[in-house]
């Protein structure tokens, strides 16, 4: 073989491995918790390596030999391609937060989350499953001549009416579904702002540019030769399968970086809330769920224990002072601890502490508060904010400041 075509095996090779090692990461992370987008990456990452891995030469001329058809591996990945980026194509959609016009709908013209997957579906397969069949019958109606072209299939067959038909829908096809992808990810960028979401959207972006650059020479390379010249054949050749493999771990890294610190933040979290579990349900040791976290189990763990914290928590109520709450939000607006925002989950960490200390110590020596909290700080937190609500609550558990709120009350 070749130089070039020992590079190509190389960057082919690894760059099919890295997506295979995707495919397998979010299929697992799906079966744990069925969110269709984590589906649609592990589709979409699978036929991504099954298109590399046709288009390594050696696969790519066994392909060929076997089956008689030639530069049959081509088709075969080209049409993986097509499956990859109409994956892409319905996440696009998934993540596109629609608007209505201002005043319908009752929403004042405010987002809301997108189609759904059914819908997404919908949009996608009728059109990318005429592509991949116009591709089809294009391709068969070739009568391509014996002799595989692994690498320089495009520019070797482009003047040919059919083929140069068969490039144009497949780049038109999955063209459209990769700047969809790179525009959604630009929009979300100026809502976002969660860094580790921020930085895998920032990492995305960068890998579809990358595998868009591929298209683009491609297609230059393409027209050139139907203009009668192959000066421009290298950009098909090297400089678009360079970019193609670039773009691809760039992209897998995009996908798996934000999963990868999502799951390490939980564990932190699940662990971070240790001290508050153990001090709540000590009120009601009947709420704990006796199973130790493990693997994919994190997830499951980490909001089990946040439910079992809230159950010990409104066990506590009856000896929870309204008094050392009130001590507590005082401290919390002179030291200016946490988001002047009230709907903010770190608003009312000091005061929940206080409190919790407070009812634990009432609860021992069996005398309940003169005035028991009509509402319990910080206990209508939306779903969304819990977690990171009880994890500040955890921090100031031993704060000196919830001794100081618990000093003030008894005085």
């Amino acid at each position: 073989m070749s130089e070039a075509g020992d590079v190509h095996t190389l960057a082919y090779t690894t760059v099919s491995a890295v997506m295979y090692g995707l495919a397998g990461y979010k299929a697992l992370a799906w079966a744990a918790e069925r969110i269709p987008a984590l589906l649609l990456m592990a589709i979409g990452a699978l036929a991504g390596g099954a298109a590399f891995t046709a288009a390594t030469p050696a696969v790519y001329r066994w392909l060929g030999e076997t089956s008689g058809i030639s530069n049959l591996a081509t088709l075969v990945g080209y049409t993986q391609v097509i499956v990859c980026f109409g994956c892409l194509r319905a996440l696009a959609l998934l993540w596109s937060p629609r608007r209505l016009a201002g005043g319908k709908g009752g929403n004042g013209g405010r987002p809301h989350r997108g189609i759904g997957m059914r819908g997404a579906l919908r949009r996608v397969l009728p059109r990318y499953g005429a592509a991949v069949a116009v591709m089809w019958a294009l391709f068969l109606s070739a009568d391509l001549p014996t002799g595989e072209r692994p690498l320089t299939f495009d520019t070797a067959f482009a003047d040919r009416p059919p083929v140069f038909a068969f490039l144009l829908v497949y780049h038109a096809a999955f063209g459209w579904a990769l700047w969809s992808m790179v525009y959604v990810c630009c929009q979300r960028l100026k809502d976002v702002h969660d860094p580790i979401l921020r930085g895998s959207l920032r990492l995305l972006v960068i890998g579809c540019t990358f595998i868009g650059s591929y298209g683009v020479c491609k297609l230059i390379a393409i027209f050139g030769v139907v203009l009668g010249t192959h000066t421009l054949d290298v950009l098909s050749s090297h400089v678009a399968t360079a970019l193609s493999s670039l773009g691809g771990v760039i992209t897998a890294t995009g996908w798996t970086r934000a999963a990868l610190r999502t799951r390490r933040q939980r564990r932190r979290d699940f662990y971070a809330l240790e001290t508050l579990w153990t001090t709540v349900t000590q009120a009601d040791p009947g709420v704990i769920l006796h199973s130790p976290p493990s693997g994919s189990a994190w997830e499951f763990h980490t909001l089990r224990r946040a439910h079992e914290i809230r159950d010990g928590q409104l066990a506590l109520r009856p000896w929870t002072s309204q008094h050392i709450v009130n001590a507590a939000r005082r401290l919390t607006d002179e030291h200016g601890l946490g988001s002047p925002d009230r709907d903010a989950p770190e608003h009312d960490a000091l005061a929940a502490a206080a409190g919790i200390r407070g009812a634990l110590e009432a609860l021992r020596s069996g005398r309940p508060p003169g005035m028991p909290c009509e509402r319990l700080p910080g206990i209508d937190v939306p779903p969304q904010g819990e977690r990171r609500h009880l994890v500040a609550v955890a921090r100031q558990l031993d704060s000196p400041l919830v001794a100081r709120a618990l000093a003030e009350a008894e005085q």
